[in-house]
């Protein structure tokens, strides 16, 4: 019934088999809808919860975006062939406060990962891989994560409510992203173990949100308030290792120290002479002596 959602095709699959065969196949929580090109993932979730058509864990996969957003209002170049995602999140801890983008991120690391892809969450909300460089081992993005809430007016008996959604884009074979980056881009299908089946962008996705789901009932719905935590630092990169955290205008803020984690309230804790500080905002990345001349 919504015009303003046009070539909508909901999705639904049997569940994926004991023995495997069926790599493109998964039971998901809520529907998937598959679009064209749209201005964004985002935009096609918000339309349909507007029109009560989007549940809790429903989403939406876009082929490519014309207007794909990142941190910071900036442009997502999303050419075909990538994933580009919108997933509906229940309103609840620890999705309602400032521990939402490493607590997704976590839940997203933690999937990718039972689904055989070495993935690391850079804090608060990319997705990277370890790769072989011309210096040396580093890190690769594969991918981001950008949370919207918006409020939506009441339809038919359903009150007004919150929405909140997690946009989640995955590099597959076309990564593009801007000069001014924290680490180069990268390809998730590189991060493959050899057991891996190759799937689809929707069978990738399917899988992706069907285990997403059960990562949150088992891991942090069924183990506590602050479970989220210990589950996103079991994926934390730069865990360990000395730091750089900019911010503010012009990131002229600097605060360097050994990553030793997150607090409770999704904030970064850093360690230097002085002791340990927190920081809930900043742009993060591994701070390596200059090169020598």
């Amino acid at each position: 019934t919504s015009t303003a959602c046009p070539y909508l095709e909901q999705f639904f699959t049997a569940p994926v088999s004991q023995t495997g065969n069926t790599p493109e196949t998964a039971s998901v929580p809520a529907p998937v809808y598959l679009c064209g090109s749209a201005t964004s993932s985002m935009d096609v979730a918000r339309a349909l919860a507007a029109h009560g058509q989007l549940p809790v864990w429903g989403s939406v996969l876009a082929l490519s975006q014309r207007s794909g957003r990142g941190q910071l209002g900036r442009n997502w170049v999303s050419p075909e062939g990538n994933v580009y995602a919108a997933l509906r999140l229940p309103q609840g801890h620890p999705f309602t406060g400032t521990a939402a983008a490493p607590a997704v991120g976590g839940l997203i690391a933690e999937a990718l990962t039972h689904m055989g892809f070495d993935v690391h969450m850079k804090w608060p909300n990319d997705l990277l891989r370890r790769e072989e460089q011309e210096e040396g081992p580093g890190w690769c993005k594969v991918g981001g994560i950008l949370l919207e809430e918006r409020p939506l007016p009441p339809h038919r008996e359903t009150p007004a409510e919150n929405l909140l959604v997690a946009g989640i884009g995955l590099n597959l074979p076309a990564a593009l992203m801007r000069a001014q980056r924290a680490v180069p881009a990268g390809l998730l299908s590189s991060a493959t173990k050899s057991n891996v089946s190759p799937l689809s962008v929707a069978g990738l996705w399917m899988r992706l949100v069907s285990r997403i789901f059960f990562c949150y009932v088992e891991e942090i719905d069924a183990k506590g308030k602050n479970a989220w935590r210990s589950l996103a630092e079991r994926h934390l990169a730069f865990l360990g290792q000395t730091v750089l955290l900019t911010d503010g205008p012009d990131e002229q803020e600097r605060h360097t120290g050994i990553l030793e984690g997150l607090d409770d309230f999704g904030g970064l804790r850093l360690r230097n002479r002085k002791g340990t500080n927190s920081f809930l905002s900043g742009s993060l990345r591994l701070d390596r002596p200059p090169m020598q001349p």
